[in-house]
């Protein structure tokens, strides 16, 4: 199995918002087994512990709403989704903590049996929606992210104005934009994301 493309974008924090919505969805993310949401989202997503507390408002694990992020973990596959406030009276159900939260007590999700798994990393799906987005965007590409090469070359085929001054690396090769796209194309799987200032 060949090596996954590394891709380097040094950007500004707001140029890389251009990338919002192949985040909704969906990036695979490398995370370590055993923290609970709220450690995995401070420790390996690079999110600040305000934001956390204040901003996440909204998480889903396997499309299901998670309450309490301390007790609730990752585990290997699977997909969590994490975004502000939702609007209307289905936002405010769905919100973590929600005084209205015992109405959908059939499909929150419980406590997961992954906090205990041993080995390496957990591969998992993350996306992020609205407000979570536009601030924790460039936080979780510092990280990494693994993203469809097809799909990225996609994005910025369709919008040129997209990382219109970025700089690019690919797998240490320096290009610019339409070296960049081309490049994409001719790759079948994933390319790894990172983003720097």
């Amino acid at each position: 199995m060949p090596e996954t493309a590394t891709l380097l974008i040094r950007a500004a924090p707001e140029a890389l918002l251009a990338l919002t919505p192949i985040l909704r969805e969906g990036v695979g993310v490398s995370l370590r087994p055993g923290l609970s949401l709220r450690q995995t989202m401070i420790q390996d997503l690079g999110f600040c512990p305000e934001c956390v507390e204040e901003r996440v408002q909204t998480v889903f694990l396997d499309g299901s709403p998670v309450d309490d992020i301390d007790a609730d973990s990752a585990r290997d596959g699977c997909t969590l989704a994490l975004a502000g406030a939702l609007p209307g009276v289905a936002g405010i159900a769905m919100r973590r903590g929600s005084p209205v939260g015992v109405f959908r007590e059939g499909i929150t999700h419980g406590e997961d049996a992954g906090r205990g798994d041993a080995g390496g990393l957990l591969a998992v799906t993350l996306k992020l929606f609205n407000t979570v987005a536009l601030e924790c965007l460039a936080h979780v590409l510092e990280q990494g992210a693994d993203i469809g090469a097809g799909r990225l070359a996609e994005l910025l085929a369709a919008a040129p104005e997209a990382l219109a001054e970025a700089a690019f690396s690919l797998d240490s090769q320096d290009m610019d934009r339409a070296g960049l796209v081309a490049a994409l194309r001719g790759i079948s799987g994933q390319v790894r994301v990172l983003a720097a200032a």
